[in-house]
């Protein structure tokens, strides 16, 4: 029987009750790595980004979602509508029916948990490599497998710190094709991999960051006392954000964090605590252009390579740099 055939085949006997001739569990060949997902209350964005997610995998891979919850005891505040992150979970559920559900009793907002879900992945799960993903990133059918050869050069290389798929957000799809065996440094934390050898590496600095922000509002950050944090070590920036001590960490460590130049996904936050509008119009992000063709393979960063961008990410933290991308803070 064909592929046609076969397919037609299993649907018939889903309808009719009889099992089926082959289960997509069979066909399916482990990720080899577990994926968390971490959501707030934006289930129609947690909805594209796990419509996305689903045809990647099957019930042999673990995935858990790490939900936040709605009243943060710091500032007592509702930090968002539990309907909302009722929705997220259910949502979770619907399209990813075996997968874990860890759900916070209140708001901890994204640093603790991130924090989390690092945790129970690497220290509670002894995971040697993870994939974590927000509710705001939808991935084209290649991002998993782009993932898998850019964690396999981390784990040969330790001057990688973090890898990410998602790409240049901007290239036009020549320009993809073009450069599709290349690798450019990553700017934003989103869709990122990172191994349990780095994860380990950055707890001193990761720590010294949480204590900072673990007693209060996240939104409410001390962010003078952060940026004193980074000035007495020798870095100047005025990005608090959790995801900025991953690039500070890295940067102090001597790793890279690096992407796929060509674009396996596109960003669609639009609307959220750390995103407004106006940045994603500023940012150009509306416009990606998703890689299409087959899959180039991926070799690792030269000398030169990681040499210039540890350079240009220096010097962008002692602020004499440029930022990111246009509509993005230096």
């Amino acid at each position: 029987m064909g592929r046609l055939g076969l397919k037609w085949f299993d649907a018939f006997a889903r309808l009719a009750g009889w099992p089926a001739l082959r289960s997509e569990a069979s066909q399916h060949v482990p990720i080899g790595f577990p994926i968390a997902i971490l959501s707030f209350d934006r289930p129609h964005y947690l909805r594209r980004t796990l419509k996305s997610l689903r045809s990647q995998i099957s019930e042999t891979d673990r995935v858990v979602l790490f939900q936040d919850g709605s009243w943060n005891a710091w500032s007592h505040r509702t930090k968002g509508d539990s309907r909302d992150i009722e929705q997220c979970v259910s949502v979770f559920q619907r399209i990813i029916p075996w997968g874990e559900v860890r759900q916070a009793p209140d708001n901890l907002g994204i640093a603790l948990n991130y924090e989390r879900a690092e945790c129970h992945l690497f220290e509670d799960s002894g995971a040697e490599k993870a994939l974590i993903l927000e509710d705001d990133l939808a991935l084209s059918p290649n991002y998993l497998s782009v993932t898998q050869q850019l964690l396999a050069i981390a784990e040969q290389d330790h001057r990688i710190g973090y890898v990410a798929a998602y790409g240049n957000l901007w290239a036009s799809q020549s320009e993809q094709q073009a450069r599709s065996h290349d690798l450019i440094p990553m700017h934003e934390n989103w869709g990122a991999a990172t191994t349990r050898r780095a994860w380990l590496a950055e707890r001193p600095f990761r720590q010294a960051y949480l204590a900072l922000v673990e007693s209060c509002d996240y939104s409410e950050r001390d962010h003078a006392a952060i940026k004193e944090f980074y000035a007495g070590r020798g870095w100047t920036t005025g990005i608090t954000s959790q995801d900025a001590a991953r690039w500070i960490a890295c940067l102090e460590r001597g790793e890279v964090r690096v992407s796929s130049f060509a674009c396996h996904a596109r960003y669609i936050g639009k609307h959220g605590e750390h995103f407004t509008p106006r940045q994603f119009k500023a940012s150009r992000l509306g416009n990606t252009v998703m890689f299409k063709g087959s899959l180039a393979d991926l070799k690792g960063p030269t000398d030169q390579q990681i040499s210039n961008w540890l350079e240009t990410e220096q010097a962008r933290f002692q602020g004499t740099g440029h930022s990111f991308y246009k509509g993005h803070g230096q």
